[in-house]
C-alpha cells in the first residue's frame, strides 16, 4: 500500500514538475521529468506497472503540454520497455554510470518526439529538446538515490511493523 502510494505521489510530483512554468533560460535546462521517475520505476521495481504507468503519464503530458495524443504516451512506453527489458544490465551499474548508459534510450524517447512533431508538422525547438537529456542524466543519480532511499526506507518500516 505505501509501496503504491510512493509510486503514484512520485508520477504525480513529475507531472508538475514537467507543467511548471519556468523562466526562459531555465527551461532549456529542465530535467524530463517524466523519464526519471519512468526510468526508475522501471529499473529498480520490477513489480511496479511502469509501462501502464508510462502510457496514461504520457497522455497526460500530451493533453497539458497540447502535444498530439498519444505523442509522449509513446515515448514513455518505449522508454519503459526498454529499460524493464535492459534491466538486468543497467541494475549493476552504480547510479552515475547508468545515467550514462541511460542516454540512448533518453535519446530515442526525443528521436520519436521529433519524428512524431516531423509527421504533425509540429514545429519544435531542437535546443529545448536535446538539451533535457544533459539535464537527466545529471540530476539521474540524486532523483534515483533519493527515491531509492524513500522506497527502501517504507519496506523495512513496513517489514518493522508486521514482525510480532
Amino acid at each position: 500500500m505505501i509501496a503504491s502510494l510512493g509510486f503514484f505521489a512520485s508520477l504525480v510530483l513529475a507531472l508538475m514538475l514537467q507543467i511548471v512554468e519556468m523562466p526562459e533560460w531555465a527551461a532549456v535546462a529542465r530535467p524530463a521529468w517524466p523519464l526519471l521517475v519512468i526510468g526508475y520505476w522501471a529499473l529498480y521495481a520490477p513489480n511496479a506497472p511502469a509501462v501502464a504507468a508510462a502510457w496514461l503519464l504520457g497522455l497526460c503530458c500530451d493533453v497539458l503540454l497540447t502535444a498530439p495524443l498519444g505523442q509522449h504516451a509513446l515515448g514513455l512506453v518505449v522508454v519503459a520497455y526498454l529499460i524493464r527489458r535492459l534491466s538486468g544490465i543497467y541494475i549493476l551499474f552504480p547510479l552515475w554510470q547508468a545515467a550514462l548508459a541511460l542516454i540512448p534510450i533518453w535519446t530515442l524517447y526525443v528521436f520519436l518526439m521529433f519524428w512524431i512533431d516531423g509527421l504533425t508538422r509540429h514545429a519544435a525547438d531542437s535546443t529545448l529538446r536535446w538539451m533535457p537529456i544533459v539535464s537527466t542524466a545529471i540530476i539521474w543519480p540524486l532523483y534515483a538515490g533519493l527515491l531509492d532511499s524513500f522506497r527502501t526506507r517504507r519496506t523495512r518500516d513496513l517489514n518493522r511493523m508486521r514482525l510480532p
